[in-house]
């Protein structure tokens, strides 16, 4: 099972290249733990990382991550152009074959509870693993920020799952779930146009988009004086990576402005690019099979 999920931990620290650099060594150190992506983004002062390994591996790296987390990120001094409510805004174990979501369920179940035993910290159990159906959306937790969170968690409603019913406002709460894998990208204009970065991430985040389950969030890459797309899709399956594009594109157009390049966030499933691919492409009865890397790896693999 080892060899089927993955987690993907979001930490609110994206600008302190040591803290980054000392947690990734730690991972690496922990054994049968495999690192497969670590994406520091000082525009979102958030870092995204990535392992996989058998359930110890994965439990002892996910402790780290809290205990490095929740003693050096301070939320009360954090900023970013990000939604998020905790120094670990969200901890997914990600289900890398559909029939491994009932492990990850379990384990991120598991995994949530020492959590906050360990780390006296607030947690919120969503997707899959959610025991309320208003907890599957991830922002449905993350509605109020990090900034109105204390009051929300007033409300008998926005109990914790596990942990303490009070808001620690150095450590904020924590988000801890199973889901399918997703993709994550930035789409970044071609001007600084702010109020267009904000005008198409609200009309396309409404029902009546035609792109459910994903999510956008507008913000602005000082460096570059650009204003940017953040964007989560939640079922790359259901709603074409292409598609999700061209939509951006096409709202753009009005403000004269459009996408001048687009920058994946962390892994992305092979699958989601190679039906960009077929789509741009215009490819005809194109497969996986047709790839080369694929088609040798699977030879070798039977040998």
């Amino acid at each position: 099972m080892q060899h089927t999920i993955s987690v993907v931990p979001n930490v609110c620290e994206g600008r302190n290249e040591k803290l980054i650099q000392r947690l990734q060594e730690k991972l690496e150190a922990v054994p049968s733990l495999v690192l497969l992506d670590v994406s520091m983004d000082q525009v979102r002062n958030r870092t995204i990382f990535s392992f996989m390994g058998d359930k110890e591996a994965i439990f002892e790296g996910g402790f780290l991550i809290y205990q490095e987390a929740l003693e050096w990120v301070d939320m009360r001094q954090h900023q970013g152009e990000y939604p998020r409510i905790g120094a670990v805004d969200v901890f997914p174990f990600v289900a890398l074959r559909d029939t491994a979501l009932p492990t990850a369920i379990a384990w991120s179940t598991e995994f949530a509870e020492q959590v906050a035993r360990r780390f006296a910290v607030p947690v919120y159990l969503f997707a899959e693993a959610a025991r309320h159906p208003m907890r599957r959306d991830i922002e449905m937790i993350r509605a109020g920020e990090y900034e109105g969170f204390a009051d929300k968690m007033t409300d008998p409603s926005w109990k914790p799952d596990f942990g303490p019913d009070i808001f620690p406002p150095d450590k904020g709460a924590t988000i801890i779930g199973a889901r399918l894998p997703m993709v994550n990208l930035k789409a970044y204009l071609t001007s600084a146009d702010e109020e267009a970065a904000a005008w198409v991430a609200e009309t396309l985040s409404s029902s009546a988009s035609g792109l459910p389950g994903v999510h956008f969030y507008p913000g602005l890459d000082r460096t570059r004086n650009t204003a940017l797309l953040s964007i989560t899709i939640g079922n790359y399956r259901s709603t074409p990576l292409y598609r999700v594009l061209e939509a951006i594109r096409t709202e753009l157009r009005r403000f004269g402005t459009g996408v001048g390049r687009v920058e994946m966030v962390g892994l992305v499933p092979q699958s989601a690019l190679i039906e960009s691919a077929e789509h741009y492409l215009q490819l005809m009865g194109f497969s996986i099979e047709d790839v080369l890397e694929h088609r040798l790896d699977t030879i070798f693999e039977n040998r």
